[in-house]
């Protein structure tokens, strides 16, 4: 067993506008190794030898210490742990992916977690969730909600891009067996491709009677680091990087994003597809999040024990704004760690003001600095006035807001 993975547990450099940054990881690397997946140009490719695992106990030990000695335990990760702030348990690989049947490193933190009922966030393509012990263990977790993921139904489809992952028919059922336990379910679809995944009618259709409460969708995000041969013979993923660039794409940071007005264009027929169901919807997209049925775009705030996700970020000021007008002044006083946040930023991105800097400042940094990807303006519709509160913070206005 490879156990030389020593930073499990992390805070993701997308906190400016997302609502679960606090991410854990029981293992390095992913053997699914979907072509599409983010991780695939950050960490390289993986298969199951390559995967690294945590040690259980040394995971559990940080985080009870964190959470019981507050005298000594004071950097950012141990305060959001003491606020219960949500984790997101798989945010750069699967938590339940083969190495698991080997370790069992999640199931172990799954019994920890539930035992102090923290407020857990699971994503995962695996079905190894619907063995016995694991049903067990989350049916008696008040606390958790599971998120599968999707970038088609479609069998034969999915294999092209998810070769490694049980097939998109069995995770349906996956999500029917956690439901009928009692386990509050979401679905991931993510990514959204363009021209490769179905019509969100055809989407919508096959997932209504699983369970679920929740839809999030996010749009591929193409990154310029590695040219993906997808070995298709769909004419959208051969020329995957063509279609991109021929319509019309945003360069952000290394990866091409779609612009927002072809991927509302989905957004409208998933919504009308789901107006008259029990299923809300999030987008994840981080400029056009607002578009979202809930607050948070995962829709944990939909559910109580979760109600401490973060919100001292932008996306929130939008979305929780009462006019037009866009003020820092919405996020002012909501609950935000002290510690310092630079060792969690890319080397390049990282503010000077202080020899250290905590999240505070990189959200008021990011706010004053038009030029920055993280500022407001780069939310689709939203403009800044010229003005400036008494403060001396930025107002904005939205053009778009629902």
């Amino acid at each position: 067993m490879n156990n030389n993975y020593n930073h499990p547990l992390s805070f993701t450099s997308q906190f400016s506008f997302c609502g679960l940054p606090l991410r854990l990881d029981t293992y390095s690397g992913c053997a699914f190794n979907c072509k599409y997946c983010f991780s695939n140009s950050r960490n390289g490719n993986f298969n199951n030898k390559k995967v690294r695992t945590i040690s259980p106990p040394k995971l559990i030990n940080k985080i009870d210490n964190a959470i019981k000695n507050i005298k000594s335990s004071t950097g950012l990760l141990s305060q959001c742990l003491r606020h219960r702030m949500p984790i997101h348990f798989g945010g750069m690989s699967d938590p339940f992916q083969p190495m698991e049947m080997k370790t069992k490193a999640s199931y172990h933190i799954l019994e920890y977690l539930s035992s102090i009922d923290y407020p857990l966030i699971i994503s995962t393509k695996s079905t190894l969730l619907q063995e016995k012990n694991y049903l067990k263990l989350l049916s008696n977790y008040k606390n958790v909600i599971i998120q599968i993921s999707f970038s088609t139904l479609n069998p034969r489809a999915a294999k092209i891009v998810e070769p490694n992952c049980d097939s998109p028919i069995a995770r349906v059922k996956l999500i029917r067996k956690l439901s009928e336990n009692g386990i509050k379910t979401m679905i991931r679809w993510q990514p959204f491709i363009i021209g490769f995944s179905e019509s969100p009618s055809e989407f919508v259709k096959n997932i209504l009677n699983s369970g679920a409460k929740h839809l999030i969708v996010e749009f591929l995000k193409l990154s310029i680091d590695r040219k993906i041969n997808w070995k298709s013979n769909n004419v959208v993923l051969n020329n995957i990087n063509e279609y991109y660039k021929r319509n019309g794409c945003n360069l952000i940071g290394r990866e091409l994003i779609l612009p927002a007005k072809l991927k509302l264009k989905t957004i409208d027929l998933l919504k009308n597809e789901l107006k008259d169901t029990s299923i809300t919807l999030g987008v994840a997209d981080n400029e056009i999040q607002y578009y979202s049925d809930t607050k948070c775009c995962c829709g944990i705030d939909k559910y109580e024990g979760f109600e401490n996700w973060h919100k001292h970020q932008i996306n929130y000021a939008i979305i929780n704004s009462k006019t037009d007008l866009i003020k820092y002044d919405v996020i002012k006083r909501e609950w935000k760690p002290t510690g310092s946040i630079d060792k969690f930023i890319n080397s390049k991105s990282r503010i000077r003001k202080k020899s250290t800097n905590s999240l505070s400042d990189y959200i008021i940094d990011r706010w004053q600095n038009l030029d920055s990807d993280f500022n407001p303006t780069k939310i689709y519709g939203v403009l800044d006035t010229g003005f400036h509160d008494k403060e001396g913070f930025r107002i904005f206005k939205s053009q778009a807001k629902k």
